[in-house]
């Protein structure tokens, strides 16, 4: 990999000084700070020209192209991981790319996955990671904040509180935070693509369980959506 060492008065100065030499922007670099500088000292830093693999060149053409055909007006960057590759979408029509509730970019992020790796082994397997604008990252703290709210509920009321159908790693949220909880538990009911979570308050005695089966809290479709929007 290409790297060279440039200072100046300060960190930033000397970033845009190498990057300038290297004709490159930040997000093709890996940037490490060797010195902040000071009073009497120049700030000095070593930028590390990152170079794509030909997997992540290829997941790259794919994404870009898988956009371009459907004309949404974004495009992707990708890196590896320690498990496979994690791809970054952005751009003016990054709501197009998220759907309502993540239902594209799940089904671009399974597409992807499919396509790169038909030809694989089970040891060559890559899992492909694929986000917009952070949407991930603020889904997993919108979940977590519903999960903490309809537990309170279920305690509150005394009864078995029903979520809305929800994908395996939305699940696996809702699951985790309540953990934390000791006064619920939480189980999964339904068939994919239908299938969804319950909060259970744990004071409920087998038969109000069985009873509250067949008489669960329906919670209404836009209750997340009302958190995502806070």
């Amino acid at each position: 990999m290409k790297s060279i060492e440039t200072s100046g008065k300060t960190v930033d100065q000397a970033i845009e000084l190498g990057l300038y030499k290297l004709e490159t922007t930040r997000d093709k670099v890996k940037i490490d700070i060797l010195t902040e500088g000071g009073l009497f000292d120049k700030a000095k830093v070593k930028i590390t020209l990152n170079e794509s693999s030909s997997e992540e060149i290829e997941i790259l053409e794919l994404v870009n192209n898988i956009l371009k055909q459907l004309n949404i007006n974004c495009s992707a960057t990708v890196e590896t991981t320690e498990d496979g590759f994690k791809v970054d979408v952005s751009g003016e029509d990054a709501g197009a790319v998220i759907g309502k509730r993540g239902d594209t970019i799940d089904a671009l992020q399974y597409m992807v996955s499919q396509i790169f790796n038909k030809t694989k082994s089970k040891e060559e397997y890559k899992r492909i990671s694929i986000d917009c604008e952070k949407y991930r990252e603020r889904r997993v703290e919108t979940l977590k904040i519903l999960a903490v709210r309809l537990a309170s509920k279920a305690i509150r009321e005394q009864q078995v509180v029903k979520l809305e159908a929800m994908n395996a790693f939305e699940r696996m949220i809702i699951h985790t935070e309540l953990q934390k909880n000791d006064r619920v538990s939480t189980e999964s009911k339904g068939e994919e693509p239908n299938r969804y979570l319950t909060i259970i308050p744990k004071r409920l005695t087998n038969k109000d369980k069985k009873e509250a089966k067949n008489n669960d809290i329906a919670i209404d479709e836009n209750s997340s959506s009302r958190v995502d929007n806070n």
